[in-house]
């Protein structure tokens, strides 16, 4: 993997890199150890700081094998290889997806163990499913939640020889997403799926983090912890289905996986507990920063932001207001604005400022006057990740001085 990446060339098609370093292999690139504020990189650019997503990866691959539970991060949030491969040599057991097209980016680079986190009703991607897993060439596991799904596989696969499908069950929070919502439609779906040979029946699962009213306050505790104790219920209903696979429950733990585990745990019977996190690999400034459960911890025990985005001042029209070249196009607000974080010029200090609006190509940040002059750079953390990784195809893996060290390669 690391050998055909490091072949792609450097281009304009990558936003953000030194013009001389265009037409060059990445190899070469690398091999000149470029630094992020000397080697003529163009704002805007997002970076991923390697001390931060180490610290990440370790953390959660250690809390999971504390308590006996496996990861299968869901790589959606990246869509990186690179990433995901870190993930699996700290001991993840899966990586996580949320549709066929994006397994078929990991399968493509050798990944075999895949779970669709989501149903799959597309009949050609159900028969490829199938047959890859037939072969024996990838273990991949999706969800069906009713009847007239499960209607739609069987008849994808009717005529085909070579077929095994992994099924999930998937469990839903009223006023969630997709999802079973009475447990008494579970028996009619096992019942049909035990009668056909091609399906293999793997266990139950949920994303407890659509629950809608689900925080980390009193009642939002409560309805996390009612649909969690859902999805347990699930899967004593399940077990009897169970052939010769050891029964799954799975649990999304984005935001909440201590509650997830410690209500999976209260399953009486053998099961094999697996989380799916996926945003922890670089984890964020606001969102995750204020719901997740290290949050209380000293610095070496918490996720820790990896993701930051600096752009030039472009103009300073207003004493309280700068005008950075940076937008909606290289950073994602569906959630928040990114924050203000950092200055360089020369040498980088802290930044107290706020983004108050953003672009398609610029945002609006309020200041101190006299804290910034058109020419420095800014960085922003930012809020929610998954909406920002999808922006960039290539991206400067940093140490600490933003010396250059590896390009992260993402795939949407």
């Amino acid at each position: 993997m690391r050998k055909n990446l490091s072949k792609i060339k450097i281009s304009a098609e990558f936003k953000g890199f030194p013009l001389s370093a265009h037409g060059q292999r990445i190899s070469r690139f690398l091999g000149e150890k470029p630094n992020l504020f000397t080697s003529e990189f163009q704002f805007p650019m997002m970076v991923l700081k390697e001390s931060a997503l180490n610290q990440n990866i370790g953390r959660m691959a250690k809390y999971c094998a504390e308590r006996g539970v496996s990861l299968a991060p869901h790589v959606k949030t990246p869509m990186s290889p690179q990433l995901a491969q870190r993930q699996i040599d700290a001991g993840a057991w899966a990586l996580t997806v949320a549709n066929f097209a994006q397994a078929s980016v990991f399968l493509n680079f050798g990944f075999k163990r895949l779970i669709i986190g989501n149903e799959v009703l597309e009949p050609t991607s159900i028969r490829e499913i199938a047959k890859l897993n037939a072969q024996g060439k990838a273990e991949i596991i999706f969800y069906i939640d009713s009847l007239a799904a499960l209607e739609i596989v069987e008849g994808a696969v009717a005529d085909q020889d070579q077929a095994e499908l992994n099924i999930f069950l998937e469990i839903g929070a009223d006023g969630g997403r997709a999802g079973i919502r009475d447990l008494k439609g579970l028996e009619p779906i096992l019942l049909k799926m035990s009668k056909n040979s091609k399906f293999r029946i793997r266990g139950v699962s949920g994303f407890e983090g659509a629950v809608p009213d689900g925080n980390r306050k009193v009642a939002g505790i409560k309805s996390l912890r009612k649909f969690l104790s859902k999805i347990v219920a699930a899967a004593e209903i399940v077990a009897p289905y169970m052939k010769n696979d050891r029964l799954i429950i799975s649990g999304g733990g984005s935001s909440y996986f201590d509650y997830v585990i410690e209500e999976f745990k209260k399953y009486k019977g053998d099961a094999h507990l697996i989380l799916r996190s996926g945003g922890y690999v670089s984890h964020d400034h606001i969102h995750y920063e204020n719901m997740y459960p290290f949050m209380q911890l000293g610095k070496t025990q918490q996720f820790l932001p990896a993701l930051e985005i600096w752009s030039r001042v472009l103009s300073v029209p207003e004493k309280n207001l700068a005008i950075l070249n940076f937008g909606k196009r290289d950073a994602g607000i569906d959630l928040d604005n990114p924050l203000p974080i950092k200055i360089y010029s020369k040498k980088i200090k802290t930044l107290k400022a706020s983004i108050q609006q953003l672009n398609d190509q610029h945002a609006f940040m309020k200041l101190t006057p006299g804290t910034i002059q058109v020419g420095d750079i800014v960085a922003c953390g930012i809020s929610h990740p998954c909406t920002n990784f999808d922006k960039w195809r290539l991206i400067p893996l940093v140490d600490d001085n933003y010396n250059v060290i590896d390009l992260i390669h993402t795939f949407f």
